[in-house]
């Protein structure tokens, strides 16, 4: 007989022996504990399809409004940066891992006028002390994952942005194209920027620029490798 049995019967004995001496009883019949059992929760995960390396194929393009003097229409400025290195992974859910950085070499800044990249790297974003600017990607939107592994793409990209020791949360407008472990895209910053936002102000070079108009658009074309998919 099991143990359980044994408590109800000896309670029933209980029972009936006080009611045969006249009194009452109040029958109280033992209750099984429970066995406590524990279900861990499944740790949560995100696969990632392998990292991307940045080739140096990469550049940055910068487009500011300039007044010049004697020139009686303003026009762009144009500027781009190379040496650019660095990784990426992206998750299944979009966003991206921890160590995702893209850099560039900023003493690469380069126009068609030899004054205005001095002028800019020395003073507007003091290379000496800055040398590079960094992107850290944290989430896509639009963009269906598993990415294939070829075929062209267009998403929003949000990161950080850290240009002369400030950093600001920027998004780009991204047309990419993969053909299995070869990545090529465009990111278009949207909104555009402004040298507040960094830090700067407008630069202005002596005989030379008459006025700049606040505001950076921005442009990173991105070539990297990757896995094939």
């Amino acid at each position: 007989m099991s143990t359980h049995a044994r408590s109800m019967v000896a309670g029933l004995g209980a029972g009936m022996l006080v009611a045969a001496c006249g009194g009452s009883a109040t029958l109280e019949i033992p209750t099984p504990t429970p066995t406590a059992t524990s279900t861990a929760p499944a740790a949560a995960t995100t696969a990632s399809a392998g990292a991307w390396t940045v080739t140096d194929k990469s550049k940055a393009t910068i487009r500011v409004r300039e007044q010049l003097v004697g020139v009686s229409l303003p026009s762009d400025a144009v500027l781009t940066a190379t040496g650019a290195k660095g990784t990426f992974e992206l998750r299944s859910d979009g966003t991206f891992t921890s160590g995702s950085k893209i850099t560039f070499e900023l003493s690469t800044l380069s126009s068609d006028e030899r004054d205005r990249d001095n002028f800019i790297k020395n003073d507007t974003l003091q290379v000496r002390q800055f040398p590079t600017a960094e992107f850290v990607p944290t989430k896509t939107s639009g963009l269906t994952l598993p990415l294939a592994s070829s075929g062209s793409f267009a998403f929003t990209l949000t990161g950080n942005m850290t240009i002369k020791g400030k950093t600001k949360e920027v998004t780009f407008d991204v047309s990419a194209k993969r053909d299995g472990s070869d990545l090529t895209a465009t990111a278009t910053a949207s909104p555009s920027w402004r040298f507040g936002d960094f830090g700067m102000t407008a630069p202005s070079v002596p005989f030379r620029v008459l006025s700049v108009t606040d505001e950076i658009r921005a442009a990173i074309d991105i070539v990297a490798t990757g896995p094939k998919g």
